[in-house]
């Protein structure tokens, strides 16, 4: 009988050793393109993302920003859900020829965004490339070679003729290898890499803490609000989201300070001390600085406060600050304002205008933003001005500790 059963378990332990492991499902990473790039371009760049381990790609249009892809692939349908977005593009504005008698060389930028749906953390990384081709014939049409050519290659259309056009096709041919290379160099150590699968309640989490509290209720809603955990989270979110919303109001009246409007930075402090969680302790110290200041004063007699404040700005606020700041200096508002872990970006379609009657302004406003940057992190920062969301950019500033004023220039 003893042998019997030793023969079992042995059989027993056998199929069960035999049977196949349960496999985890792979991570699904959402692909998208902006830009004049071939059909097959993006094909053999899903290739270079799912050739990652364990990954799935799933090409996507892309919706926009960090709001935009939460909306659609967290809070959205179950069918959308994924765990991470990588968006490539190729601003046809970054392009630049120049010719001398033998050839035609140009430079372009390639941008990558990769975005993680639970932690929310981002990774931008912009490659420059170069490439050339000689000279032999119809220079004016070469030089006008980089946008027209990645629209002929995108859209199939040919729109020059005969050996022009085959030279163009050779350009576009090693331009687009060299995407696919920069793409596969890239993925060996970005941070996508670490992925896992998508927990909604982090990403609500992780909303809150950067401010945004209208994109993390839409997270618990697609949660499931009778879900015991949601609603212990809801009800610990709200003195966190009444706290953001003080700080916006912070971020704005320090936005101004740093605009040197302390006629505008009073008015908005004043907003700020009727919000329930505003700290008193904070708006003192404010009032104090502007007080018996004019209305506009050089901006840095305020320096002493924002280097206080800025630090222990949520992302909203920080954000409310850059955009407050762009108002005062140059009159116009941005679209949008994008912070990394070290670097921002301002979008402002008026800026290509605006930059031909106030460069001044604008160089200002970015070289504060590119300090107020380095305060926040506590480390080397940049700034990069555009007008479009993926066009090239049209100023650039950084500011280093070390440094006794920002670094402001062209790009």
């Amino acid at each position: 009988m003893g042998k019997i059963t030793a023969i079992m378990l042995g059989a027993a332990i056998i199929v069960a050793a035999s049977a196949p492991r349960a496999i985890a499902a792979p991570i699904k990473i959402g692909v998208g393109v902006i830009g004049p790039i071939s059909p097959q371009t993006e094909a053999d760049i899903d290739s270079v993302v799912g050739a990652l381990p364990n990954v799935k790609v799933v090409p996507i249009q892309p919706p926009g920003g960090i709001d935009a892809c939460v909306k659609r692939f967290v809070a959205g349908e179950a069918d959308d859900r994924l765990d991470a977005v990588m968006i490539v593009s190729l601003p046809p504005e970054s392009f630049q020829t120049q010719r001398d008698s033998n050839e035609a060389r140009f430079t372009g930028a390639y941008e990558i965004w990769t975005l993680n749906l639970s932690t929310l953390a981002e990774d931008r990384h912009r490659f420059t490339f170069t490439d050339s081709e000689p000279v032999i014939g119809g220079a004016a049409a070469i030089l006008s070679m980089p946008a027209q050519l990645f629209v002929e290659r995108a859209t199939g259309k040919k729109l020059i003729s005969s050996d022009q056009w085959q030279a163009y096709e050779a350009v576009q041919t090693r331009v687009e290898s060299k995407l696919v290379a920069a793409t596969k160099l890239y993925l060996q150590t970005a941070s996508i890499r670490d992925t896992g699968p998508l927990e909604p309640l982090e990403t609500a989490k992780n909303l809150l803490d950067r401010g945004d509290g209208e994109d993390a209720m839409a997270v618990f809603k697609s949660a499931g609000v009778n879900n015991p955990e949601v609603q212990r989270m809801i009800a610990n979110a709200q003195g966190q989201l009444r706290r953001s919303a003080a700080n916006a109001l912070l971020g704005r009246t320090l936005g101004a300070m740093a605009g040197g409007n302390a006629g505008a930075a009073r008015v908005m402090l004043a907003d700020y001390e009727k919000a329930p969680s505003a700290e008193s302790a904070r708006a003192d110290s404010i009032r104090r600085v502007l007080a018996g200041v004019p209305d506009r004063h050089a901006e840095s007699i305020y320096d002493g406060v924002i280097r206080s404040d800025v630090p222990a700005l949520d992302h909203a606020a920080f954000v409310a600050m850059i955009k407050q700041l762009f108002s005062e200096q140059t009159g116009s508002a941005p679209n949008e304002v994008i912070v990394s872990a070290k670097d921002l970006t301002v979008e402002d379609k008026d800026a290509p205008q605006g930059l031909k009657v106030q460069l001044d302004s604008y160089a200002g406003a970015l070289g504060r933003s590119a300090w107020l940057m380095s305060l926040k992190c506590g480390c080397d920062a940049g700034a990069v001005l555009t007008g479009e969301a993926v066009g090239g950019a049209i100023l650039k500033a950084s500011y280093s500790p070390s440094f006794t004023r920002p670094h402001v220039g062209l790009p």
